[in-house]
């Protein structure tokens, strides 16, 4: 494993491997405890410490299971840090109502807030799922999915920021920022306060980038970046979804082409799909939904593995890493 690397200006640290438990929660088929316990293990043992999660990844399923694996695995210690997210309380929900992309039903369903109030009532239930004494780092997840318009969006940050920034300064949580699929609203959260991290799902990859010079906006501003989902939800690691969708056909032939040139370097694209947002300084780290030990497994090993420079200039003069992203040498992903 990489060295770990420090979170914004805290005193926080991560694996360049985060885990994100989206599928503990049942993220397009269920999970269990026992196997969420297994992959955990895994990831401690393959020395992960950053573990990502949220109240909606299963609505408090994938909490649930994060803490009591972390609770029989780490009794008298804490190595790991844990992030989760604020903006949506979890409320019972008897009704059988069908929950998009989640396989399970854990009876409960999500309502949007970002009130002080929904903020500390969020932590606290966080709190009480996990069984964790404190989160690490919180994120404001999916503003704008909330945002009618810029104006509401900077209403929605503005509101969120107050109640974060109040935990941050009581030594409560170490670091905050937002959790979103696309940079415009970090650009906007930029305006509102001093964040510490953000997290960028989907955004920004081997595949394709669609940062618009977010990186290096929050280098200059010592922000670190999380960069989620570098598998764009499963296509470059041989799944059947892109972005939590049916892969569109031109998406299925670009990932092929991006194989090919990989096999001719002798790399799995997996290993090119989690090493290559390292490159750029401002990126901590990259979190990984992991459902099994085995895929953990495969996943360190893929961050572990050698790729030749050749490959990155192949790469770049085939147009799948722009220009402007190929001046950060391999060497930074060390």
């Amino acid at each position: 494993m990489h060295s770990p690397r420090r979170i914004g200006e805290t005193g926080l640290t991560v694996s360049p491997l985060g885990f994100g438990t989206a599928p503990l929660g049942g993220l397009f088929e269920a999970s269990s405890d026992d196997a969420a316990g297994c992959a955990i293990d895994a990831a401690i043992d393959g020395g992960i410490t950053h573990f990502d999660t949220a109240p909606s990844y299963g609505f408090g399923l994938a909490e649930e299971r994060l803490g009591t694996a972390l609770k029989v695995k780490h009794a008298l210690e804490k190595t790991h840090v844990v992030s989760s997210k604020v903006g949506r309380i979890l409320v019972n929900d008897t009704n059988e109502t069908p929950r998009k992309n989640w396989a399970e039903d854990s009876g409960r369903r999500a309502r949007y807030d970002v009130s002080r109030d929904g903020i500390l009532r969020s932590v606290e239930d966080s709190l009480e799922r996990t069984k964790l004494e404190r989160l690490d780092i919180l994120f404001l997840h999916d503003p704008d999915k909330q945002a009618e318009d810029d104006t509401t969006l900077t209403k929605i940050l503005t509101e969120a920021y107050g109640a974060m920034d109040e935990l941050r300064a009581q030594g409560m949580i170490s670091a905050i920022g937002i959790g979103v699929n696309s940079a415009t609203p970090c650009f906007r959260a930029l305006e509102v306060g001093a964040w510490d991290c953000f997290m960028l799902a989907g955004s920004h990859s081997v595949l394709t980038q669609e940062d618009d010079g977010l990186l290096d906006k929050c280098l200059k501003h010592k922000i670190s970046v999380m960069i989620a989902a570098p598998f764009l939800s499963g296509v470059l690691a041989g799944g059947d979804h892109w972005r939590y969708k049916p892969v569109p056909e031109d998406i299925h032939t670009r990932v092929s082409v991006l194989r090919k040139l990989c096999r001719q370097y002798g790399v799995a694209i997996e290993s090119a799909a989690l090493q290559f947002p390292l490159f750029h300084p401002a990126v901590c780290n990259v979190v990984v939904g992991m459902r099994t030990a085995s895929e953990v497994a495969q996943n360190l090993a893929a961050l572990n593995s050698e790729i030749p420079a050749d490959l990155w200039a192949s790469l770049n003069a085939e147009g799948f890493i722009s220009d402007g992203h190929f001046e950060y040498t391999p060497s930074c992903v060390a």
